[in-house]
């Protein structure tokens, strides 16, 4: 098992780094441009298999930790204390993939359906944001209790992300044309929740021994990201945003 885990985190690193490096060109792109639907078309594919792997890799260390990591360091006071700490870890990495991966997904299918969210209102689509919602609950509960500051900070972002694509799916009429400022917002998101996840696990050693250094990377993607995504939403958003589109009776498909 461990082989396998090191094996999913592999990739997961893999892959997480060259989403992070293609995530700026779709950006700086023309929307709906060739150069933004490939590249766009590759953060996508890239960022799924991220926080997939993500999810699969933190779930394994949350059911059987001391088999993925059977050597507990010296400095642990006792074993539950080490089982404790793995647990806390990894629960916000899985709160921080399933954020991404949510945002990625929903992304995509805001622009396939447009103003059919019937399409949306599935199990079949809607079991990831409800799982995030559960996962980041849990989450926010352990960083309340046991004074995390990066859970507090994150875990109710997650927890708005959640209920925000549920109300998105659920809305009666949508404004003609939302769905592409959803799409920014959500692609963006992405994009912050693995810098995020880049600077609170990969990228860590480089402020060791400096804690506000940590804080301070820990939440510069957002504070940079959720500016961009205002201005981008902003820039693209419909023209005729006092009219409203009701929704039509879509074809059922898969999310």
């Amino acid at each position: 098992m461990q082989a396998i885990h090191g094996f999913i985190v592999a990739l997961h690193v893999l892959t997480g780094a060259l989403s992070l490096l293609l995530f700026w060109v779709p950006s700086f792109t023309r929307k709906g441009g060739k150069a933004h639907k490939q590249f766009g078309g590759y953060y996508i594919k890239a960022m799924l298999f991220t926080s997939i792997s993500g999810v699969i890799s933190s779930t394994m260390v949350l059911f059987i930790p001391l088999v993925i990591y059977p050597t507990m360091p010296e400095h642990f006071e006792s074993v539950a204390y080490f089982t404790a700490y793995l647990r806390g870890q990894y629960i916000f990495l899985l709160m921080l993939s399933l954020l991404v991966w949510n945002n990625v997904r929903h992304s995509v299918a805001v622009l396939k359906v447009k103003q059919n969210l019937e399409q949306l209102r599935t199990i079949e689509y809607l079991w990831v944001p409800v799982l995030l919602f559960v996962v980041a609950s849990i989450a926010l509960y352990q960083g309340i209790t046991y004074g995390i500051t990066l859970t507090c900070i994150f875990a109710p972002i997650a927890l708005l992300n959640a209920i925000g694509i549920v109300r998105y799916v659920y809305q009666k009429n949508i404004v003609a044309g939302s769905w592409v400022t959803e799409h920014i917002g959500h692609i963006i998101g992405s994009g912050i929740g693995a810098y995020t996840a880049f600077f609170a696990f990969g990228g860590r050693a480089l402020f060791e021994g400096s804690p506000s250094l940590q804080i301070v990377s820990w939440v510069l993607p957002a504070l940079i990201g959720v500016p961009f995504s205002i201005w981008l939403s902003c820039k693209y958003k419909p023209k005729l945003s006092g009219r409203n589109t009701p929704s039509l009776k879509p074809k059922v498909v898969k999310s």
